[in-house]
Parts: C-alpha cells; sequence; structure tokens
C-alpha cells in the first residue's frame, strides 16, 4: 500500500483532506532534498533575518531551542520530524434556546484580550473566512445531530487555544505554518504565542503535554515512506510485532488507551513528530476534520470552545508579532 489513514469513529475524513496532506508532505520531503544539497545541511527561507546569538531566548525546559524561532534554517533531521497536523471540529447547533454556546459565548474566546485575532481574519472580518463545506457540509434536513448547511462561523474547536501554539516561516512552497503542541526535547522551534510574557501570570510557560490543549487530532494519515520512518524512530518500533519488553513491558495493548494507537498519540508524545497547520485559510480548513458526533458542544464546558475562524486569526496576530521581532513591518 501507498497510503495509510487510521482514525476514530465518527470522523469524517475525504479526499480534500488527504490531498493536502499528500501535498505538504510531498514539499516538505523537497525542502529535505533541498537541504541535503545545501553545504550547511540546511533548508533557508529567502532573506532570512540575522540575529546576534546572544539576544536569542535559552529554553526554559528541555526544547534545544527558544520560543523566539522565526525564520532560521532547518536541519534534515528537524525537517524529518514535520508533519501536517489536523484538528477536530464541529459545526455548532445552536438551534435549541438551551445550548451553552449561545448569547455571544463564543466572541469570548481564551485570550482573545492578549491575543486578538487579527483584523483580516476572524470570525468578524468577512474576509480569509474557511469553507465550512471543506469539513462538514450536511444537507437538509441533516443526519443523526449534524447541522445541516453549517456557515464559516459555525465550524467550533476545542482541543487547543493560541497559548499552546505558535508561529514560524518555513521555506516556500511551505510559508508560514502554526506550530502544534509538542514534547519539549522533541521542538523543532517556533515563535511561542506568549513569548515576551505576554500572557502574564495567566500563562508563565509554554504548555506542551497539557490535555486541554494537546490538539487530539483523532487519528493519523501516513505515507508508506512516512510508516517506514515512524517504525525507525518510534521507541520499541511503529509496526508489529511489538517485541521489545523494555518499550512494551511483554503486552503492548495494556499499557496504552484508545487514543495512542488510533488516535495519533503515539506519533506526537513517544516518536517526538512536530504537526504544522498552515496559516493560509484554502489549506487550514483541509487540516479540521468534523467529529459528526456532533456532542462534544454539549458535554464539554463552555470555555474550552473557539470559532475556527478565530484560532486562525490569533495565528495571525501571532505572525505578525513574529515578524516585527525580527524587524519585519
Amino acid at each position: 500500500y501507498d497510503f495509510f489513514a487510521c482514525f476514530e469513529d465518527d470522523m469524517r475524513v475525504t479526499s480534500d483532506h488527504m490531498m493536502n496532506f499528500l501535498e505538504m508532505s510531498s514539499q516538505i520531503e523537497s525542502l529535505i532534498h533541498t537541504a541535503e544539497k545545501n553545504q550547511d545541511e540546511k533548508a533557508h527561507v529567502k532573506n532570512e533575518s540575522t540575529r546576534d546569538g546572544s539576544t536569542r531566548e535559552t529554553p526554559s525546559d528541555n526544547a534545544p531551542v527558544g520560543n523566539d524561532v522565526v525564520d532560521d534554517p532547518l536541519t534534515i533531521q528537524a525537517l524529518k520530524r514535520v508533519i501536517p497536523g489536523f484538528l477536530r471540529v464541529e459545526a455548532l447547533d445552536d438551534r435549541f434556546e438551551s445550548h451553552q454556546l449561545r448569547n455571544g459565548v463564543l466572541d469570548e474566546f481564551t485570550f482573545k484580550e492578549k491575543v486578538p485575532a487579527h483584523p483580516e481574519y476572524g470570525s468578524s472580518s468577512a474576509s480569509n473566512w474557511i469553507d465550512p463545506n471543506v469539513c462538514c457540509a450536511e444537507d437538509e434536513p441533516g443526519r443523526g445531530i449534524m447541522k445541516p448547511n453549517p456557515v464559516s462561523n459555525d465550524i467550533i474547536l476545542w482541543e487547543t487555544n493560541i497559548g499552546a501554539a505558535g508561529v514560524r516561516k518555513y521555506p516556500e512552497p511551505l510559508g508560514w505554518m502554526g506550530a502544534m503542541p509538542v514534547q519539549d526535547i522533541a521542538d523543532v522551534g517556533s515563535f511561542w504565542s506568549g513569548f515576551g510574557n505576554i500572557f502574564g501570570d495567566a500563562l508563565k510557560s509554554r504548555p506542551r503535554r497539557v490535555d486541554q490543549t494537546l490538539g487530539q487530532q483523532a487519528g493519523f494519515m501516513a505515507t508508506r515512506s512516512q510508516i517506514l520512518f515512524f517504525d525507525e524512530i518510534c521507541p520499541g518500533g511503529f509496526l508489529p510485532p511489538y517485541e521489545d519488553d523494555q518499550q512494551w513491558k511483554g503486552d503492548s495493548l495494556q499499557r496504552h488507551a484508545v487514543e495512542f494507537w488510533s488516535g495519533g498519540f503515539q506519533l506526537f508524545g513517544q516518536c517526538l513528530l512536530n504537526r504544522v497547520l498552515s496559516l493560509d485559510p484554502k489549506r487550514f480548513e483541509r487540516q479540521l476534520l468534523y467529529h459528526t458526533a456532533n456532542n462534544k458542544q454539549r458535554t464539554k464546558g463552555k470555555k474550552l470552545f473557539v470559532r475556527a475562524n478565530d484560532f486562525l486569526g490569533q495565528l495571525h496576530t501571532v505572525k505578525e508579532r513574529a515578524e516585527k521581532s525580527i524587524g519585519v513591518e
């Protein structure tokens, strides 16, 4: 087989998601080949910034780099650990007066004051909105509790927030990417949204493996070559048989929940991969996966939710701040 997709129940995965994943993966692979040809074995952005090393932030945890990485060159090994990520979303169905997300709740999203949505993005911008049909199209009358004909600002997420995210400028054709949470020792670097003590006492350090912001994507995709790379780098291997007793303790299923296997936790937890989200709305919308049970909006705390448009808008605000940090106005 050439391509693999493994997801939990209730997840809608379409050819749009797969084609976008393949295209982004191919572009990451091309950057690896570029780095291999360069004398310093790194991939560079065009007109990259130059900063005095003495001014760079010292990591506050076990990350190899600080939280001020913007357009630094990427090594071959770093690029090999970058993979397109996904976020679970639902279509807001607030047709019932008792719905907890009615009456402006979504207008007060997490860290709105510290990191507002960029004026050219976000739910109030009327431009650069995501297309809700890519992830969540549903005809009348709607199957189960899926909302029929959702509009752009109906698409909501709850698995992460801007406080756990960063941004980084990758060489073209990737461009600007959002950085999803990753284990500190595996971080290839990004400009954290909280750099410069933006959040104050509310968030003093970068969230790494915090359940509420981890960005559960409920599965994974991979090409044949990616699967073989996973098997090479994952502790105890990625493919069966699981014979490393030091890692699996004699029973690989006993030690881990379903999220570890079919939810993708193994990849960005133990295997130390870095997931990225495109800041291009047309790509970003193809990294949103519909949780068709559409029930988390009723069972999760209302403060966890943010419109996908507003989250993308916040990422663009962080991007603007990152550019200013390297002298780009």
